[in-house]
């Protein structure tokens, strides 16, 4: 009888470490291994329309509006956003006329396929992408996945170390987001980071 017990601990011990030690090693890359910086590509021609993901801060209207100041016929696309960036992008040299506003996405998988239809009404074949260091190789992903047949380039504010907590924070979420992404809608953005 003792022997069985012991065999049926061993087993429940065993099973445990199964599941505890991939566990612990994806709770350690979250928190602890770094998220590789993106690379900030310039854009290397005229950009048919800038669009602009909603959810951010101030950093991505900064980066919005020094793009809008470069490319002055470019419209402008805010999608997902309740006001904020608008709001806040208004405070530059920026004619109102050229910004479309997406009011309804609530995630980025949503920006991309709710943009659909800015885009082809504005027949765009290339588009920057405004958003954070964090987020950007999981929107460009997205996007590349939405649209496959359009150029597009993410630009961003290069990330600044030592990182904010709210960066740190941000980055160990946008790696759960990216696991989550890949196996919810194919989306691999650990590919966009390599390449």
């Amino acid at each position: 009888m003792n022997k069985t017990r012991s065999t049926g601990n061993n087993a429940r011990r065993l099973r445990r470490l199964v599941f505890l030690v991939p566990f612990a090693l994806f709770a350690a890359w979250v928190m602890w291994w770094p998220w590789p910086g993106p690379v900030n590509r310039a854009c290397p021609w005229v950009p048919d329309a800038i669009v602009v993901l909603g959810g951010g801060d101030l950093v991505r209207v900064r980066v919005a509006s020094r793009l809008a100041l470069a490319f002055p016929e470019a419209p402008i696309i805010i999608t997902g956003d309740g006001g904020y960036l608008l709001d806040n992008l208004l405070e530059y040299p920026i004619d109102r006329s050229r910004i479309l506003i997406e009011p309804d996405a609530e995630s980025t998988f949503e920006n991309a396929s709710l943009t659909a239809p800015f885009l082809e009404r504005l027949g765009s074949k290339r588009i920057v992408l405004v958003t954070n260091w964090f987020h950007a190789p999981r929107a460009e992903a997205i996007f590349r996945k939405e649209f496959p047949d359009l150029e597009m380039v993410a630009n961003f504010e290069p990330a600044i170390h030592p990182l904010a907590p709210w960066d740190r924070m941000a980055r160990r979420r946008e790696k759960i987001a990216a696991i989550w992404y890949l196996m919810r809608y194919g989306v691999n953005s650990f590919l966009v980071l390599s390449s």
